[in-house]
């Protein structure tokens, strides 16, 4: 009996010990983010989560340009694990470069490390066998949603700006091909423009000048028509936005990575923040559009997915530090903190053509707003 309690008090001081051990700040968190010209939403969570834990919470950027310049973006990451007091990377976008980074970490003998891959650009199976748990968005999903919003505006042609890059990637290849095959079944013309890439030679400006000319092409090129765009790049929604605000018959389904803040603010000159009241936002989105009679034009979702991921990700992350999340990958903690995050979020694994379902792969889903319901 003595035995076995004092097993049990030291199992205790065990636990208090690892208790002080988080307490007196002897671990970190680290956060990469692209820079806010291609993921303003990331970088304003990193930068809200660094404010809110400054002693826990460490941030960095990854290049603009990152598909040339993966060695610094892997260098970062590096950066990150070789301090010992850093037990968990976050990382969101997860651009090209993450799983040759976090297979670099592993080998230097960071086992003891958590491993976040937010919104990957690289293919579900190469990310997922190299981050401990990794979460999007469900691309494939929205060639349903966004087709649903579609029809129900009655739109007859659906222009769909990407490039080869972004193409490449399994998840969005697969929405590419629902849509079109949506599209098909709703009589709804579909176009595949195709546009500058952003990390091309033109850069981001390029690639949102290309924008502004273009729709106002389309628009000609299909007069009299309901025209739908969308854009696969975060860079270009603000120009697709704004192109398309004073034009009676065109219409915008949903940014890339839907939220109230994904390029609104700025396309519409709004004094509103990511990170702020998501009906506030809505609601001040919303009056913009009745200005311009276009509350029946543009949709988005709820609540910022993107911002979402890593607001989850670091507070799975320091629950995991504590010892409180005992597992890796722990699929419903991860839905738990979705609810919490986003009210009515739905939380899958993924699974790909093949019908191979990974699970630590995790997609979200949230429905479509009518800014209607917003408007006063």
């Amino acid at each position: 009996m003595k035995k076995l309690l004092c097993l049990a008090l030291a199992a205790m001081l065990c636990l208090a010990l690892a208790a002080c051990a988080v307490a007196e700040g002897n671990w970190k968190i680290a956060i990469l983010t692209g820079t806010t010209s291609q993921g303003e939403e990331e970088f304003r969570a990193a930068e809200r989560a660094q404010k809110a834990d400054p002693e826990h919470i460490v941030t960095d950027t990854y290049p603009d340009n990152f598909m040339a310049e993966t060695e610094t973006t892997i260098s970062k990451l590096i950066a990150f694990a070789s301090d010992p007091e850093v037990k968990a990377i976050v990382m969101c976008q997860a651009v090209p470069g993450a799983k040759a980074a976090f297979d670099k970490i592993r080998a230097m003998g960071r086992d003891d490390m958590l491993l976040i891959a937010g919104v990957p650009q690289e293919d579900p199976a190469v990310i997922t066998a190299a981050a401990d748990f990794v979460l999007y968005t469900d691309e494939p999903k929205q060639g349903d949603t966004i087709m649903e919003t579609c029809a129900k505006w009655g739109i007859d042609v659906f222009v769909h700006y990407s490039f080869p890059r972004h193409l490449a990637m399994e998840t969005i290849a697969a929405r590419k091909a629902l849509l079109e095959e949506n599209a098909a079944a709703l009589g709804i013309q579909y176009v595949e423009a195709t546009a500058p890439d952003p990390t091309g030679d033109a850069g981001v400006a390029g690639a949102q000048q290309f924008i502004l000319e273009d729709v106002p092409l389309k628009l000609k090129e299909f007069e009299g028509k309901k025209v739908a765009f969308f854009t696969t790049n975060c860079g270009m929604q603000e120009p697709l936005q704004a192109a398309i605000l004073d034009q009676p018959n065109a219409y915008y389904p949903q940014p890339c990575c839907p939220s109230p803040y994904h390029a609104f603010p700025a396309s519409l000159g709004l004094e509103i923040q990511a990170g702020g009241d998501d009906t506030e936002a809505l609601k001040a989105i919303a009056a913009v559009l009745k200005e311009h009679n276009a509350l029946g034009r543009y949709s988005t979702w709820p609540s910022p997915v993107n911002m979402s991921i890593i607001d989850v990700s670091v507070e799975y992350a320091k629950k995991w530090i504590a010892g409180e999340i005992t597992s890796k990958n722990d699929g419903a903690a991860i839905a738990a903190m979705f609810e919490e995050k986003a009210p009515g979020a739905i939380v899958s694994n993924y699974t790909n053509a093949d019908g191979q379902t990974f699970d630590n792969y995790y997609t979200v889903l949230l429905g479509a707003v009518d800014f209607n319901d917003y408007a006063e």
